[in-house]
């Protein structure tokens, strides 16, 4: 074993008949495969295109990262040839130091975890190339040498770092030329520079203008960075901008290249874009995320940002217009908020009257207990046992009667009532809970929606531990669910919160699992226990394949990773049998029980218990 108290280097060794590659496992997802876009590109008419995904993953015991190893890509698609690790064929895997690594025959790999604080230095014989093109390290020598954390090297020395590995999906063209990493990065931040950027942007407009899709360029500023460094010093100054370089690429797709522009600036690469409203999404989710207040090295730093936008081929069908066009964008919205001018395409006007209204409407709603909470059971499909209950809001309104959630919801988010609501609902719900655990009822989870709005109010951890305190349920029968959309709104803050729900014993759930850009990402950084596989996928069972894929990759990846695994909207038989050939052994929706009333719950709970 390697002792905790030393850093680990994880190490990944990879030989084909054609060149030997070393690479230094640091970021959280590796694709591996012929395909020219792989993180590593393989040269072997074995292997399949997108073969395997190498994914980083934090350990709930002690917060230390470990890597594994998953068959296929991350859409659910397995190779042709499988992966074998000790020569055992498996799907997705745990790596350990020293296991040996089948991809197809003749590519063979070797993985190890170094404990070394230093720079790591492996051994090559008979080094002849090392080119350092498209994302990969590759190198025409002989096998490498089993002594990877020896000392005292003095020749034949590869020193392997993060700066040869920045990850881009977008170039299916090749660089051909060799790229100098340290002349192409930010030294500070470590992201790709200005001239790097420009270079992403060359080869992702000719991408554009082959497939004549969307591509888009956002630059952020940080409008009071100077204030920020006289206030608090340059070294605070320097934290806040590597956190920036982290947090913009945690919460923007894999495929997204973030860049350093200049002192207060981060340029981004939109370079696949499906529709254009996503684009002003995307952009609206950055400045949301860059609002809040944030703690850098102990300091509170309230950040001022602004955003511009250049769309291909509206735009400009040329970097050096797109890039123009973005910078003007940038001066307009920065100029529209210091003369407080609302930027209509980028926040909602707070004097909409229609806004104004409806939360006067929802509040009263509040104070005067117009909602209802339904219950939906959860099944255990082997044995038609109740695993679990989710509490669903209802408005039942004087007027026009039971109004569902879709039609609230949003309002209720956009006028922040959503916080009273969260709070409502998470009350009450654990006070029927414990209703039902003080009549001798079994004793059950009860899973329970949390807002974007509330994840991050600095407030969540003390009103949830309050709750339990006054209803007296204990944590581990409250489980959180979690959407894709509030963790990117914060991804740092997210994090924080959700490890600390977790220490206090309550289970997290992430809700709607497969309709985000990176789902099975999330499950590296975020404590989750439970993954609730969207409505959406599950009605698109029977004729998007995609879906039975992503499902497929979900609950294969769960029951390794020994996670609660829930489908969620199961309205037919057909669906019903799919997911059983898929293994996902608990299911929820209109074919099992709709919503009901609490009352309704505590009769099918007796019967359960054959009390009835």
């Amino acid at each position: 074993m390697i002792p905790p108290s030393r850093a680990i280097n994880h190490i990944l060794v990879i030989e084909d008949k054609k060149y030997q590659q070393t690479i230094s496992l640091e970021k959280d997802v590796y694709s591996l495969g012929r395909h020219p876009k792989s993180s590593i590109v393989i040269y072997s008419e074995q292997v399949s295109r997108l073969h395997a995904t190498v994914m980083r993953r934090k350990s709930s015991d002690n917060y230390e990262y470990s890597y594994w190893i998953l068959d296929g890509d991350l859409d659910g698609n397995k190779s042709r040839n499988g992966i074998y690790i000790n020569g055992q064929k498996c799907i997705v895997q745990e790596l350990k130091h020293g296991d040996l690594i089948n991809l197809g025959g003749e590519v063979k790999a070797t993985y190890h975890a170094v404990n070394d604080s230093s720079n790591i230095l492996i051994k090559i014989t008979s080094l002849k190339t090392i080119n350092i093109q498209e994302n990969t390290i590759s190198a025409t020598a002989s096998p490498i040498y089993n002594s990877l954390s020896s000392p005292g090297f003095s020749q034949g020395l590869l020193m392997i770092s993060e700066s040869h590995l920045e990850n881009s999906h977008i170039q299916s063209l090749i660089v051909k030329r060799t790229i100098n990493g340290q002349e192409c990065q930010d030294t500070l931040t470590k992201l790709p520079n200005r001239k790097l950027f420009t270079e992403y942007l060359s080869i992702a407009l000719k991408n554009a203008k082959q497939s004549h899709s969307l591509m888009a360029v956002v630059l952020i500023k940080i409008n009071n960075f100077d204030n920020i460094n006289q206030t608090f010093g340059y070294l605070i100054g320097d934290n806040l901008l590597v956190w920036l370089a982290e947090h913009l690429k945690s919460t923007l797709r894999s495929s997204d290249i973030v860049s350093r522009w200049n002192k207060d600036q981060f340029a981004i690469l939109l370079s696949k874009v499906n529709y254009l409203d996503n684009v002003h999404k995307i952009s609206q989710r950055l400045l949301n995320s860059l609002c809040q207040s944030l703690e850098i090295s102990g300091h509170q730093i309230q950040l001022d940002s602004s955003l511009g936008l250049a769309i291909y081929p509206q735009d400009g069908q040329i970097y050096k217009i797109l890039i123009k066009k973005a910078e003007f964008s940038l001066l307009v919205h920065k100029q529209k908020k210091q003369n407080n001018i609302p930027s209509k395409s980028l926040k909602i006007d707070p004097k909409n009257t229609k806004l104004l209204k409806a939360k006067m409407v929802l509040e009263k709603a509040v104070k005067q207990d117009q909602f209802l909470l339904y219950y939906q059971p959860q099944i255990k499909i082997q044995t038609g046992e109740i695993s679990g209950v989710e509490a669903l809001i209802r408005w039942q309104h004087p007027t026009f009667g039971k109004i569902l959630p879709q039609n609230f919801i949003p309002l209720a988010e956009q006028t922040n009532v959503i916080k009273s609501l969260d709070q409502w609902v998470l009350k009450n719900a654990c006070i029927q809970n414990k209703i039902w655990q003080s009549i001798g009822l079994p004793c059950l989870p009860i899973s329970v929606n949390l807002s974007p709005q509330q994840l991050i109010n600095p407030d969540c951890v003390n009103m949830i531990a309050q709750i339990l305190k006054e209803t007296e349920l204990e944590p581990r029968w409250l489980e959180l669910e979690i959407t894709e959309k509030a963790l990117l709104l914060n991804p740092a803050k997210a994090q924080e919160v959700l490890l600390e729900l977790r220490k206090m014993g309550i289970h997290l759930s992430m809700d709607d699992f497969g309709i985000g850009y990176s789902c099975l990402n999330h499950l590296n950084d975020f404590p989750f226990e439970t993954i609730k596989i969207s409505q959406l996928r599950v009605q698109n069972l029977s004729n998007i394949p995609k879906s039975i894929a992503l499902i497929s990759a979900a609950i294969t990846l769960g029951n390794s990773l020994d996670l609660r695994v829930v489908a969620e909207g199961v309205e037919t038989q057909t669906q019903l049998d799919l997911l059983q050939s898929l293994d996902c052994k608990e299911m929820q929706g209109y074919l099992f029980s709709e919503p009901l009333t609490e009352g309704d719950v505590t009769e099918l709970l007796l019967l359960e218990q054959g009390k009835l």
